[in-house]
């Protein structure tokens, strides 16, 4: 997609979680993807991975004992974003946050509720300073069961299905579908990696990305 125009000198970016739903099927890379209405006043007609931002309730979320070692391998994913914190619990309270937006979000929009356990840290993202609308974005990858059936419930996206990585590049190339900057950097960082188990064996303690 083309770059809105930077004229905009300071806008604070926003907290927002986006979940990147993996499978492999045969030795192909699938991904569960939108393709957001063309109404939308923001990233509109994208194809895009579901997601959306904090809300204030998500804060207030308790995540129980049982989530608490997740939550606590998360922050560690998280500690070099603005999700870390070296004050005391802060960053596992910020992850929880976070990984419940995340999971809100999915739910919402596709009805499906995923499980902490399968929510990896993978990425953060920072819409460079000079937009109308600026995210602090938390990319989550998560590889569901065969059994978890995605829907598109959300009249934010005229569709959602899983699509082949490799179809999605090539429909961006053929400027058949518009892809953000964003999403194809990750969509072409996934697919290099050609398997899931290539994909969790990283290191997963995320660096945050900014200028995309």
């Amino acid at each position: 997609m083309p770059r809105p125009e930077l004229t905009h000198p300071y806008v604070a970016a926003r907290q927002a979680a986006s979940i990147i739903m993996l499978r492999q099927v045969n030795s192909e890379l699938q991904v569960y993807v939108q393709h957001r209405a063309t109404t939308m006043d923001f990233a509109a007609g994208a194809v895009v991975f579901p997601g959306g931002r904090t809300d204030a309730e998500d804060a207030l979320f308790d995540f129980g004992d049982e989530v608490q070692p997740i939550l606590r391998q998360h922050a560690r994913g998280w500690q070099r974003t603005s999700l870390g914190s070296a004050i005391p619990g802060r960053s596992v309270k910020n992850a929880a946050m976070m990984l419940r937006t995340g999971l809100r979000e999915v739910e919402e929009e596709t009805g499906v509720a995923l499980k902490p356990d399968i929510m990896r840290p993978w990425a953060n993202l920072i819409t460079p300073v000079g937009y109308p609308k600026r995210f602090d974005t938390f990319f989550y990858l998560a590889t569901p069961d065969d059994d978890v059936m995605p829907e598109n419930i959300t009249t934010e996206a005229t569709a959602a299905d899983w699509h082949s990585i490799e179809s999605i590049l090539h429909g961006d190339e053929a400027k058949k579908i518009a892809l953000m900057r964003p999403t194809k950097f990750l969509l072409l960082d996934i697919v290099e990696a050609g398997s899931i188990q290539a994909l969790l064996a990283r290191d997963p303690v995320v660096n945050p990305i900014r200028g995309l």
